[in-house]
């Protein structure tokens, strides 16, 4: 896993990446990007910058979640501490979480439990 500078420098680049974004996130989008957070620092400036620039393709993204999605979304977030940055994405991912229907697994379960630790 990255660590330090290297880290660091990509996470502050990343912000203005997903601003200019202007096609819409599909749901393996959304969980794909939590999930690439969850070896960050979550008290850091940087993933909290990260998180407030996902915030927007999160609340229009308009696929339905599957139970992966779900899972990898909040294991993501497994690192972050509170602050209102990570209960804003936890906010605009309980209507999709609410609205999945697929079965969960004792996996999904514990994969999306973990993230909330």
């Amino acid at each position: 896993a990255w660590s330090g500078q290297s880290l660091r420098a990509m996470l502050q680049a990343m912000p203005l990446k997903l601003i200019a974004v202007k096609d819409a996130f599909s749901s393996k989008d959304v969980g794909m990007a939590c999930f690439g957070l969850h070896c960050c620092d979550g008290d850091s400036e940087e993933v909290r910058a990260v998180l407030t620039a996902l915030l927007p393709h999160i609340q229009k993204c308009t696929e339905t979640f599957e139970r992966h999605t779900v899972s990898n979304s909040l294991y993501g977030l497994q690192r972050c501490s509170d602050s209102q940055e990570v209960r804003d994405v936890l906010a605009a991912l309980v209507p999709f979480i609410q609205k999945c229907s697929d079965a969960f697994s004792g996996q999904t379960v514990g994969n999306s439990l973990y993230g909330l630790q």
